[in-house]
């Protein structure tokens, strides 16, 4: 058995401030839930042609056409002291690709040409942390660096983590990334994850709500937040019966 978590409208409600979040049980999981993650794209140009960016290695992607066995172009996604290459995804406008590493994720952005495409100069996601970190440990290395979470419903990346501070406090900061567009969120409240299970305290996967479209965070007061894009709805909580 598997749960999930739905948003359940009131009676005649029709503004999503008037929804509230339930947990629900599952028989069955999704199959997309095993799928491997792809480590290969394919990208089709004008004139035809099928180019392939795939994963080389631990942290290198490679561009090539499809029946053919020349690299044009080999990119670093650098690792640093450990880890590969986990993931990667195409965005809805084909335009960038989300290069998910085990330690630093990346932006790829893709220039589609007549010919051929080419990727330009990846660009790491804000470095933050998992945990609060302090600045001499920062410089010793002895903090983890958070990863993103590419969400399907609204095509964009989300990353919340720490930023380090002097003596090691929570500063916790929510970033939205679209292609090189990078915005740090702001709500009333500062959002202390984004929420995947009650009892998880770091998540690992995005809660996606497809109608309404939207993902869904929990603030400092472990209020739930609906974010459709656009605006913060704060959702009231659903009555236990």
């Amino acid at each position: 058995m598997a749960t999930a978590l739905v948003l359940v409208p009131s009676a005649n409600s029709k503004s999503i401030s008037e929804y509230c979040l339930s947990e629900i049980t599952q028989k069955y999981k999704s199959g997309n839930l095993s799928a491997k993650p792809a480590t290969q794209i394919a990208i089709h140009v004008n004139n035809d042609s099928t180019f392939y960016i795939s994963k080389l290695h631990n942290d290198y992607l490679v561009v090539k056409q499809k029946g053919e066995k020349k690299i044009f172009q080999k990119v670093e996604a650098k690792q640093y002291q450990y880890g590969e290459i986990n993931e990667l995804v195409l965005s809805k406008s084909g335009n960038w690709l989300w290069v998910n590493g085990d330690e630093t994720d990346y932006i790829a952005l893709i220039n589609t040409q007549k010919t051929s495409i080419k990727l330009e100069k990846l660009i790491p996601l804000p470095k933050v942390y998992s945990k609060p970190c302090s600045l001499i440990e920062e410089w010793l290395g002895n903090c983890l660096l958070e990863q993103g979470h590419y969400s399907y419903v609204l095509d964009r990346i989300f990353i919340t983590g720490h930023s380090p501070t002097l003596f090691g406090s929570s500063n916790l900061f929510t970033y939205e990334i679209i292609g090189k567009n990078i915005k740090l969120l702001k709500t009333n409240q500062r959002i202390a994850s984004i929420l995947v299970d009650w009892q998880q305290q770091y998540p690992h996967s995005l809660i996606e709500i497809s109608k309404p479209s939207g993902i869904i965070f929990r603030d400092i007061n472990e209020n739930d937040i609906f974010y459709d894009g656009e605006k913060f709805t704060l959702l009231k909580k659903c009555s236990k019966k």
